[in-house]
């Protein structure tokens, strides 16, 4: 009778002790490592506008996490279908990924441009002024779900990395590139093809960041507490503001490791230094150009929902 009085001690013991290891673990997060100023892999670490809201937003709501880069952008989105990634701190909604992820509510809005080899401009004021005309854009990109369609059953566009499209643009490969807004300006920069490209006035779409649980995750419950925390901060004018700190401490860096990153010869570099050196940073002028105005674009409603 003692000896099953003390191992009945025991397992009660145990029991009241016991957590599930899904609780007890941190919230892993993750995001597109080459998508800066929304995010971006800096040395090892994630920084950006998304990881830096989602830091605010977890400590806020004393959840453990871990921000950390999670390989491409196509392995974040790997981890988050199998479960492996807790959150996605910044991508595009769309039907394929709703399959296998939560969606919050949209936190800042990201103009879809069409860019073009300087002074080769054309007339395009709706999505089938692209039609007849070659195209790229990059690897694993989704532009909503809308216009990814029309983009398939349309339009002749490439998928390749960044770098790839800038070049085939340069060469004449193809007529222009669908790009995001915020890697239009940074790619631009680090190829040092700033002053060799255009933006066509009007956005094909915009499209909105939000962040994403996976709903293999344990913490897919946070959905209506984050979602709670991105209305008070869109409220404070929050993520206006952190976009432009994030393209500065960007650029910062940029500047500092300039020839590092250089892709093309010293004209190019002489060239891109001179444009460095006017009184504006015309990353700046692109962000205002697209987004503190309210312009319709090719397909759509321009408002947040």
């Amino acid at each position: 009778m003692r000896r099953l009085f003390v191992l009945a001690t025991l397992l009660l013991a145990v029991l009241l002790s016991y957590q599930p290891s899904s609780a007890a673990r941190p919230l892993i997060a993750s995001g597109n490592p080459e998508a800066p100023p929304i995010v971006w892999d800096k040395t090892g670490k994630l920084v950006g506008v998304g990881p830096a809201a989602a830091r605010r937003i977890l400590e806020k709501l004393q959840v453990p996490f871990i921000i950390q880069p999670g390989g491409t952008w196509q392995q974040v989105q790997e981890g988050s279908k199998n479960g492996s990634i807790d959150l996605i701190v910044s991508a595009y909604d769309n039907k394929e990924r709703r399959q296998y992820m939560d969606f919050s509510v949209p936190y800042l809005k990201s103009p879809v441009v069409i860019v073009v080899r300087k002074g080769e401009c054309f007339a395009c004021s709706a999505w089938n002024g692209l039609v007849g005309k070659k195209g790229a854009a990059n690897t694993g990109e989704s532009f909503g779900q809308e216009f990814d369609t029309y983009i398939h059953e349309k339009l002749d566009v490439t998928y390749v990395p960044y770098q790839r499209a800038f070049e085939m643009l340069s060469d004449g490969t193809v007529d222009y590139l669908v790009m995001d807004l915020y890697p239009a300006i940074i790619y631009s920069k680090l190829l040092n093809a700033e002053d060799k490209i255009e933006y066509l006035d009007t956005p094909a779409t915009v499209q909105y960041f939000h962040m994403t649980i996976s709903k293999k995750s344990p913490y897919l419950s946070l959905m209506p507490k984050i979602n709670d925390e991105i209305e008070k901060m869109k409220k404070e004018g929050l993520f206006k503001e952190m976009v432009k700190e994030q393209y500065k401490n960007w650029n910062k860096t940029f500047k500092q490791r300039q020839r590092f990153f250089a892709r093309s010869r010293a004209k190019a570099q002489q060239a891109q230094s001179n444009w460095d050196s006017g009184a504006r940073d015309r990353g700046l002028d692109e962000m205002a150009r697209f987004i503190e105005r309210d312009v319709p674009y090719m397909s759509g409603s321009n408002t947040m929902e």
